[in-house]
């Protein structure tokens, strides 16, 4: 493959990357009780590619850590370029940006000619942290991308790092961090199994649940408050089936509809309080609320939408501008904007037929990528993300017939 500055990335920076790596590593062990299984990569030859379930955003340490001390180029979803606190480092940190959910052929590129020059790759093929603590849906285009980095693959499966972090909430929460790295593909395996094979082989290296490996190993998740914001992603009633009428005091999810009560512990328990109705763990929690929006679905004429404050990402200096206000909906196959940005008229709609799943973000809201440029719709309501991600994954996999 041709190569020009474009598709060129630098070596991950020893001061930035090795070092922090080895001077943090018992910092880590003791936060989070984190233990790394490395053996069956003992001696493994560059180029690699490295592949992990995306269960946090600590993941990427984890992974450092584990993979230690070879030097990895990390893809990261071009959002990650804009926060201010990374900024400044991420790209003497040798990382790669790529859009999220979308055909990157740039990202491609640049990681197959990192590959070709000898480099590492480490990549999240689920594109996104996990919701509810458990693996997102892989597409079978991962084989097909195995199969152009003609890469040995290493497999970095990790358990507990949703419940030191969860996605719902901020903090971190001392527990037990286990990963465990090995090949899971020799070269040789990648030219010469079939896509099926491949495609098959990583899901079920990527499968994890979070809570059941908790409740498993009776491992306590400490945390003053283990049911904060843990509302915004069991946002509906067991007992009245209200949505979005969820409180949380930080230990008790509240139903302001009917008055259903359901105590979240340390443990991962979910424990309902006098006769309320609950699921006793979260991912439950979350089928019982897939399984709703799917049934809306299957009647037809479905139809939500909601108010929006428009943002776009400024790529001058990899940032996020309010740019209008709108309503984004979800009608007919397809999901849309109407509104303003900058001042003008303006409307976005994409297909849903192909879109596996969408980028909810804590501060409810969600994002599209149009054109290499990133959309995000805020809800005013200051909710609605989980349910928008629900609706369009779950409008995929009924026309995929994946339910």
């Amino acid at each position: 493959m041709g190569k020009n500055k474009e598709n060129k990335v630098k070596r991950p920076s020893f001061w930035l990357y090795t070092l922090p790596a080895f001077l943090l590593r018992p910092y880590f062990k003791l936060k989070w009780n984190y233990k790394a299984d490395k053996k069956g990569i003992r001696g493994i030859k560059s180029p690699v590619l490295a592949i992990a379930n995306h269960c946090s955003t600590i993941d990427v340490v984890l992974s450092i850590l584990t993979l230690f001390p070879k030097r990895y180029n990390i893809v990261a979803g071009r959002d990650l370029f804009t926060w201010p606190a990374l900024k400044p480092f991420i790209k003497r940190f040798g990382a790669i940006p790529k859009s999220q959910f979308s055909i990157d052929l740039a990202a491609m590129r640049t990681m197959k000619s990192a590959a070709e020059d000898g480099r590492n790759i480490l990549i999240y093929p689920e594109g996104k942290t996990s919701l509810d603590g458990r693996q997102a849906y892989l597409a079978p285009a991962i084989a097909k991308f195995l199969k152009f980095m003609d890469c040995t693959v290493v497999m970095i499966h990790t358990l507990g790092a949703y419940l030191t972090r969860p996605r719902y909430t901020k903090g971190f929460r001392k527990g037990r961090v286990e990963t465990k790295a090995y090949v899971l593909f020799t070269r040789e395996q990648v030219r010469t199994l079939s896509n099926k094979e491949l495609y098959e082989g990583v899901c079920k290296a990527m499968e994890y649940n979070d809570h059941i490996y908790q409740r498993e190993n009776n491992i306590r998740f400490e945390s003053e408050a283990p049911a904060a914001n843990l509302n915004y992603l069991l946002y509906k009633c067991p007992k009245c089936g209200a949505e979005y009428e969820n409180e949380s005091d930080g230990r008790v999810l509240t139903c302001l509809s009917c008055g259903n009560k359901a105590e979240y512990t340390e443990y991962g328990e979910i424990k309902p309080v006098g006769d309320s109705v609950v699921f006793d763990r979260i991912d439950l929690w979350y089928d019982f609320q897939k399984d709703a929006v799917t049934e809306e679905l299957k009647k037809g004429n479905f139809e939500i939408s909601k108010e929006v404050t428009l943002l776009y990402e400024d790529v001058s200096d990899a940032s996020f501008k309010e740019a209008g206000e709108g309503t984004l909906t979800v009608k007919d196959g397809e999901i849309f904007y109407i509104g303003t940005k900058d001042g003008e008229p303006f409307e976005m709609r994409q297909n849903l037929a192909q879109m596996s799943t969408i980028v909810t973000k804590n501060s409810e809201g969600v994002d599209l990528t149009s054109n290499e440029t990133i959309y995000r719709f805020l809800f005013k309501e200051h909710k609605w993300s989980v349910k928008y991600g629900l609706i369009v994954e779950q409008n995929f996999a009924l026309n995929n017939g994946l339910v």
